[in-house]
């Protein structure tokens, strides 16, 4: 688990002003973790001034595996996700999830499944990430935060739809016919690829709402016609209902699911994740 956010390379376009460090310790799951945060920093970026939070979670997989008292293990089909010594990573290691050519029915997740009642309705998150050499045309689901039973739930998700960023909501935990189905926002913006990059993003319950942000930098969404960067959910669409469709933030996960089969296999690694109650910023 993550011993320390200090001594890592920035891989974000950011500046940021140190302050007064604070050593604090959070308990997880039954795990103690000693974690040094940065307080009163202050974050200068293109979107403006935001102070750095504190996480209430994070993890930088330099233990060398996948802690089972934290991380459960959701994998179907070929795709296989371990902890491996990975280029370019802020340590020795990452999260390496690999989905193979022309797998269907597959999918490849570490799922922490226990997450604060600070984040219960309301949280931000943020990850290193490389994804190579493409992941193609389809839906693929990347990142989620819902409530517990993933896949067949109700989750907020970022996801890749014809190499563009999609956020989502998704709801998969009622039959089909009987209230199942989605919202997505195609992005503007195709996922990196063959780098190493930083996402953060915000996830809210009340209302439904998400915010990313890529290096920094906001994403958006062209939404009739109109560049939008916070993108709001109803469900079901047109009844104007906002608020609890997910019915709070119990676990979150990283990994990778294709809706279809890929021609060509891919990678997606992970670093440093984090959570917290307000916008965490690079890794320091």
């Amino acid at each position: 688990m993550r011993k320390l956010l200090s001594d890592r390379k920035k891989h974000a376009n950011l500046s940021y002003r140190l302050a007064i460090p604070v050593r604090f310790s959070d308990k997880l799951c039954g795990v103690n973790r000693t974690i040094l945060t940065l307080a009163a920093l202050a974050a200068v970026s293109a979107t403006g001034v935001f102070a750095q939070g504190k996480p209430v979670f994070s993890e930088n997989f330099e233990s060398g595996k996948i802690d089972p008292a934290v991380w459960d293990q959701r994998v179907a089909g070929t795709a296989t996700i371990a902890v491996e010594p990975a280029d370019g990573a802020h340590g020795k290691y990452a999260l390496h999830v690999h989905y193979p050519d022309m797998a269907a029915g597959s999918y490849a997740f570490a799922v922490a499944t226990h997450l604060p009642d600070s984040v219960r309705t309301h949280f931000f998150g943020r990850a290193y990430m490389k994804i190579t050499p493409t992941m193609g045309m389809t839906h693929n689901p990347l990142i989620f935060a819902g409530e517990n039973g993933w896949q067949l739930s109700k989750f907020d998700e970022i996801g890749s739809s014809r190499g563009k960023i999609m956020p989502s909501y998704q709801e998969n935990k009622s039959a089909r016919g009987q209230g199942r189905g989605e919202v997505t926002y195609r992005s503007d913006l195709d996922w990196p690829l063959d780098q190493w990059f930083l996402i953060e993003w915000e996830f809210n319950d009340m209302p439904s709402l998400i915010n990313v942000w890529v290096n920094g930098e906001p994403l958006s969404s062209t939404v009739n016609g109109e560049k939008v960067e916070t993108l709001k959910f109803e469900w079901p669409k047109g009844s104007g209902t906002m608020n609890g469709l997910v019915g709070g933030f119990t676990e979150f996960g990283f990994g990778a699911r294709v809706w279809g089969a890929p021609p060509k296999g891919f990678d997606v690694y992970y670093d440093d994740i984090a959570i917290g109650t307000s916008r965490i910023g690079p890794a320091k």
